[in-house]
């Protein structure tokens, strides 16, 4: 009873840190004297620190909760949940893409209005990096076997294309915009790009082979086994003590959003139509598709499941970063909606990689959005190209805030239209960004309930061949 008390203490908590943050928001800003950078890294500081702690325990979280989960599964139980895991996520993500491809084709948001393209786009920095959507397959594929662990960790690789002019770099965004006869005269070389990030998915698949070992090679494994369930108790606990200070840091990280916001009403105006369309097709994704999935599939009760991920949703929203809330997921499944640990750990840290509902429906929308604001309409082709490159880009997509923005960039190329116009939506990316977290991490909390549904019987298979092999140790030692 008291530690229910206590959680609903948090949850309560975290609630009034969001209003707090919203009213401090408004009280502190200023249109007529806008806050420097340098002071609203002030007023930010308590919520990075947050988001920060988070995020650096999530290497020995993840590594540690797969391995253990896995190492205590048969090898045909681990192979049975990564079959259900990937096939739940398949059909939640084409399921939200189409959604998106549906409402937009329907609603029109880009015909609301006249949008200026030119003077909006003459604003827009060079694009760092441009890769097509084979070259992001090929790169996903990659980053499931890094050649380094270590570097790994911190570091991750992709491809990009540049184009020269015989020694001559040509910006890529303007390279992007030329016809093909043009871009012909140019030689495109594709270059390997490294930058500081983790290889989640590369240490996701090392971590689920090395766990699978462990389970399969017995004796020999226990001791690597007892260390990582020793590091994954000591990750839980650490967690637990930072997840006390959420409602601190979610105040000021909503705080700092409001203030630094520079005339939310007039770009509210200009993108009502595709705000609109953004937010319903969330809606009904996450309160129509996946809890009638919940309910149908796992045998459980919407309403009560979301409230038991109550405390992870907001932290989403205000952190708008599924793997910063993927510890919190994992606690709320397994002390709230008491799913099996075995399965959280292993499909929630997948779900955070590879599973990105919201981030789907979003570059689908967006995508259709700005070819009706250009006036360019796409034939059934293209569209069918957008439903399958928005899935691939947002399972590329990083777990970290607005890394939808960089994906949607592969989306363009994919239909062919400038890389730079992806500034039509990026004045209300911020807000969309935290929704579409939070129904990313709304989808990988039910997939946990679906997957324990699908392997229960033999989760519980499972779990009674270790209790019957520790009962035949401890009466009949060897």
């Amino acid at each position: 009873m008291a530690r229910v008390s206590k959680e609903n203490m948090l949850l309560l908590f975290t609630v009034a840190g969001v209003a707090i943050g919203v009213v401090m928001g408004l009280a502190l800003r200023d249109p007529s004297n806008a806050w420097s950078k340098r002071h609203l890294s002030y007023l930010r500081f308590p919520g990075d620190l947050f988001v920060q702690m988070l995020k650096m325990l999530i290497l020995p979280m993840i590594m540690s909760s797969i391995i253990t989960s896995l190492a205590s599964l048969d090898s045909a139980t681990a192979g049975r949940l990564g079959v259900v895991s990937m096939s739940f996520y398949t059909l939640t993500t084409f399921s939200a893409v189409f959604l998106g491809i549906f409402l937009v084709s329907v609603i029109k948001p880009g015909k609301w209005t006249t949008t200026n393209v030119e003077d909006l786009v003459g604003e827009v920095k060079t694009t760092p990096c441009v890769a097509t959507a084979i070259d992001t397959v090929i790169d996903l594929v990659k980053s499931c076997f890094p050649s380094n662990l270590m570097e790994a960790t911190f570091r991750s690789e992709k491809m990009c294309l540049k184009f020269y002019n015989g020694s001559v770099e040509i910006p890529p965004e303007i390279a992007m915009t030329m016809s093909p006869e043009q871009r012909a005269l140019f030689t495109e070389t594709p270059e390997r790009v490294v930058s500081d990030g983790m290889n989640i998915l590369g240490l996701v698949v090392f971590s689920v082979a090395l766990g699978i070992v462990i389970g399969v090679v017995g004796e020999d494994g226990k001791p690597l086994k007892a260390f990582f369930k020793s590091l994954e108790a000591i990750s839980m606990k650490l967690i637990s003590w930072v997840i006390m200070y959420s409602p601190i840091g979610i105040t000021f990280l909503i705080a700092a959003q409001i203030v630094g916001m520079k005339d939310p009403g007039q770009e509210l105006q200009r993108l009502m139509g595709y705000v609109i369309t953004v937010i319903l097709g969330l809606f009904i994704h996450a309160f129509i598709v996946l809890p009638l999935l919940l309910l149908l599939i796992a045998r459980k009760n919407p309403l009560k499941f979301v409230a038991g991920m109550a405390q992870a949703l907001l932290t989403a929203l205000a952190t708008s970063s599924s793997s910063a809330t993927l510890p919190l997921s994992i606690k709320c499944c397994e002390e709230n909606n008491d799913i099996d640990p075995r399965v959280t750990r292993f499909v929630l840290p997948l779900g955070a990689t590879i599973n990105m509902d919201g981030t789907a429906l979003y570059e689908a929308v967006a995508a259709l959005y700005i070819s009706q604001c250009v006036g360019q309409d796409l034939s059934l082709g293209q569209v069918i190209l957008v439903s399958l490159t928005a899935t691939l880009a947002s399972i590329g997509a990083a777990g970290i805030p607005q890394a939808g923005i960089v994906t949607m960039i592969m989306v363009l190329i994919a239909i062919g239209l400038p890389t730079n116009l992806f500034i039509l939506i990026f004045p209300v990316d911020f807000m969309l960004d935290r929704l579409r977290t939070t129904v990313n991490v709304h989808g990988d909390s039910i997939a946990t309930a679906v997957v324990a549904k699908f392997c229960e019987k033999y989760l519980q298979k499972g779990l009674l061949s270790g209790l019957y092999t520790l009962r035949r140790i401890i009466i009949d030692p060897p």
